[in-house]
């Protein structure tokens, strides 16, 4: 991929690009950005043809920052920059601001805004349960944590900023749980829980056993001594896994708690079943541990 101005500082002639485009050598992706016939039309081609048209002061932005973050919970959809810069065009987003202090990083041949920065532009445009997706797997790809997300918010959201309500919301439901979950299936139960107005589990509660080791349950009510383990094939897989997971249950049931496991297809698609059993576990550990 090439720009007019690229191809004329390399040495072409105007005219010898002019032949390339009307040979079909050259395709036309962008005002005075071009690529060659039959390269792949891939999301990242469009995201440098975007970049280059846009030229100096540009920055991609919004979803499509959080596309090439690896945020989850984005949708696919146009290519979305940020420029100082007037431009209008059919086929990108542009947003009009000033970039010289938006804080930015490189992804590849572009520049693209910082995580915190892509978090509070797509807030606006999430809804609570895509942003908090988007959320934690910033936190669990270690792109940020959370008290930086924090002094971030602080410092350059406000009144009139697009995103700030929905990302100061966002802040204060993950309070009290700062550390990101491991996988996206534990955000989905962290949800479920306040969709079927369950009591709060602690995330990554901390359990010493006979052992010695101290391993983290991914939820646990630790009063009632109930754990709460949620199966993503992504985490857990293989037969040595299979067998830890066994002997770590093993274990917890010798110290007293109860160990409720659920799947994928549990959380997502029978959450009614999933807060039944909860609940009904809660009240049979709360009447154990009472006499």
């Amino acid at each position: 991929m090439i720009s007019r101005s690229e191809a004329l500082a390399e040495g072409m002639s105007a005219r010898a690009v002019d032949r390339k485009l009307a040979s079909g050598e050259w395709i036309r992706l962008l005002p005075q950005v071009y690529a060659i016939r039959g390269s792949a039309a891939t999301f990242m081609r469009r995201v440098v043809a975007a970049y280059k048209w846009a030229g100096g002061g540009a920055l991609i932005s919004h979803s499509s920052s959080g596309r090439l973050l690896g945020l989850d919970g984005l949708q696919s959809g146009g290519i979305e920059l940020s420029t100082p810069r007037r431009l209008r065009s059919n086929r990108v987003v542009v947003h009009q601001r000033k970039t010289v202090d938006l804080p930015s990083r490189r992804v590849d041949i572009v520049r693209v805004t910082a995580v915190e920065q892509t978090l509070l532009d797509v807030a606006c445009s999430l809804t609570r349960d895509e942003l908090e997706l988007a959320f934690d797997s910033a936190l669990r790809r270690g792109l940020t944590r959370y008290d930086r997300v924090k002094r971030f918010f602080d410092t350059f959201a406000g009144e009139g900023v697009p995103g700030t309500a929905a990302l100061s919301e966002m802040l204060r439901l993950r309070e009290p749980c700062p550390r990101p979950h491991h996988s996206i299936l534990e955000v989905g139960f962290r949800q479920l829980t306040r969709r079927q107005d369950l009591p709060g589990a602690v995330s990554q509660f901390p359990v010493e056993l006979p052992t010695g080791v101290t391993v983290r349950l991914d939820f646990a009510y630790p009063d009632e001594k109930l754990a709460i383990e949620v199966d993503s094939v992504r985490w857990h897989s293989g037969l040595r896994a299979i067998r830890w997971d066994n002997e770590r249950q093993n274990l917890l049931v010798a110290l007293g708690w109860r160990v409720l496991r659920f799947e994928w297809n549990d959380v997502i698609h029978r959450p009614a079943m999933v807060a039944a059993q909860i609940l009904e576990a809660l009240i049979h550990q709360q009447q154990r541990l009472t006499f």
